[in-house]
């Protein structure tokens, strides 16, 4: 309808070759109209900026461990192709390919569920609508989640084994969480934002652990399926030099293994630790108002123009009949 009456508006203007003094005049005449809007206009913005919920953002900065690579990387190619006689890929070895992965969990559904319910923060992700500060607490959504019963509402019937879809979740999950990446020096930024700036400090922690614990757990248990796999063919074959390979091998693995166990920071090195937020993050509200105000002032601006050259223009055709 607006786009209709703006077009019109257009042809009018280029009918009657209205000049700028002319808009400035009718402006001028509705300007108790665009006032009135304006105003109206600022006091949603107002309301809508003071409705939004606080969210704090805590971040931490990450780089890549690489400590490992040199020595082992350089023995894992002089064997590799050893290796790779005796069904062990050691091209690489894991510790380049860990990156990646580390990338790939923060976005993997099955990492984030598995992350979800050990951690237990299911209810706050997906029932949370604020933060008292006074109190310290969250404020849950009864109509999403029944706290005295540890029931979600989303049933007529609902029941203990019901809870949100796991595409919702994982949704969610990726907009309290960001990870983004420098190109040029490689440092990470990982960050999560939400209502109370404890938990958002409290989920970054954790999830930095759980993926460099998972990684470093995968390592491990590779490791040591490898060791047991190579001991294995030292007893079948009589072949000295295969025997002196298989050493170096198990060598290798035992090396990885080692590092596995006793590196905290296995793939992701913190610079800096999640900070405790102070200051929120969003709404923005001074934002908010002032956009809210200068789109009002602008809409009630086309109104009134439209309004006027719309009565103008039916007043032309009427004289013309």
């Amino acid at each position: 309808m607006y786009k209709e009456k703006a077009k019109a508006l257009s042809q009018v203007i280029k009918k009657q070759d209205i000049s700028l003094t002319e808009l400035i005049n009718v402006l001028l005449a509705g300007k108790v109209k665009i006032i009135i809007g304006t105003l109206l206009f600022s006091v949603i913005s107002v309301a809508i900026a003071l409705y939004l919920p606080n969210q704090y953002k805590s971040k931490s900065t990450l780089i890549i461990n690489t400590e490992s690579n040199g020595g082992l990387a350089a023995l894992a190619g002089n064997l590799s192709g050893l290796a790779g006689m005796a069904g062990i890929n050691l091209s690489g070895s894991q510790s380049n390919s860990n990156p990646v992965i580390a990338r790939e969990l923060i976005k993997s559904q099955a990492f984030i569920l598995r992350f979800i319910d050990k951690h237990n923060i299911l209810v706050p992700l997906m029932a949370a609508t604020q933060w008292r500060e006074d109190s310290d607490t969250l404020v849950i959504d009864e109509s999403i989640y029944d706290v005295k019963n540890a029931l979600w509402l989303y049933k007529d019937s609902p029941s203990k084994a019901d809870r949100p879809k796991q595409e919702d979740i994982v949704k969610r999950f990726k907009e309290v969480i960001n990870l983004s990446e420098d190109s040029k020096t490689g440092v990470l930024t990982l960050s999560a934002e939400f209502y109370s700036p404890a938990l958002a400090q409290q989920w970054l922690s954790l999830l930095i652990d759980d993926i460099n614990a998972t990684i470093r757990q995968s390592d491990i248990t590779e490791s040591t399926k490898n060791i047991e796999y190579l001991k294995a063919l030292i007893v079948e074959t009589d072949n000295n030099y295969f025997k002196e390979t298989f050493y170096k091998l198990i060598e290798e693995q035992t090396k990885t293994l080692m590092l596995s166990k006793v590196r905290e920071d296995y793939v992701f090195k913190t610079i800096d630790p999640p900070n405790l937020p102070e200051k929120k993050s969003k709404p923005l509200r001074a934002v908010i108002c002032i956009l809210g105000t200068f789109f009002g002032g602008l809409l009630m601006s086309i109104w009134v123009l439209i309004r006027h050259y719309s009565r103008h223009q039916r007043a032309l055709s009427k004289t013309d009949t």
